[in-house]
């Protein structure tokens, strides 16, 4: 299989970059795109950075120069759903824009013009990668995840949230624009976080503590999907 990973910090990328062989770097647009292999695997590593922008710009250079046959945007995330606890593990099965509003021109809140409310994971490879998940001994959760350009660090932001999308259980910066690109190259995606945080008035301390090990757990999950395929 030919997979492409992308994921936003550099903290998230070392693992993943540790446990590949035959490596080939290529940047586009400031952006590096390594080549390796992971057993029998081909795998094209990205560093997207942060935001929609940078994570669209990323999904597509990766869809368009290096065709992978499965897309994967992993990382961390803020943990909005009840119950969630940090470090558990959200997969997503349909991903939104938390901060779009045409509503005055007959969308629904999150839906841009042209395309739908809700970019929709892979089936099949979602329930591969909670095969993995079991396999890891991980405490996961399957549902919506929600991306904006903005950190959730309040009860109040999470409530406006939380009124447009009663079911959102994590929100990040990135993952609905690799979805939205991904279906339009008619890629097969899944979005994996680990949640470094709850969203509320500690997120930004507890992102700081916790986010170099959210961003292990969803890439040991990655690799143990990887060694099952």
């Amino acid at each position: 299989m030919r997979i492409g990973v992308i994921v936003p910090m550099e903290e998230e990328i070392k693992l993943f970059k540790e446990s590949m062989d035959a490596f080939k770097a290529t940047t586009v647009a400031n952006v590096e795109f390594t080549e390796g292999t992971y057993g029998d695997h081909q795998v094209i590593l990205a560093q997207s950075g942060i935001g929609k922008v940078q994570a669209g710009m990323t999904a597509t250079i990766l869809n368009e120069k290096f065709q992978p046959d499965f897309i994967v945007n992993t990382g961390s995330a803020g943990g909005i759903g009840e119950g969630l606890k940090i470090g558990d593990i959200v997969i997503s099965e349909k991903l939104a824009y938390h901060d779009v509003d045409v509503t005055e021109s007959g969308y629904k809140m999150g839906q841009l013009p042209g395309s739908p409310l809700y970019f929709e994971a892979d089936p099949f490879y979602i329930n591969q990668i909670e095969i993995a998940a079991d396999k890891t001994h991980l405490n996961y959760h399957k549902g919506l995840i929600v991306s904006g350009d903005q950190f959730i660090d309040d009860k109040q932001k999470i409530a406006t949230i939380k009124k447009a999308f009663p079911d959102a259980l994590a929100s990040e910066m990135e993952g609905a624009a690799v979805a939205q690109v991904c279906a339009q190259f008619k890629t097969p995606f899944v979005v994996i976080r680990s949640m470094s945080d709850v969203g509320d008035e500690n997120a930004s301390v507890n992102f700081d503590e916790f986010v170099v090990q959210a961003g292990q757990k969803s890439v040991q999950m990655l690799l143990n999907f990887l060694d099952q395929e």
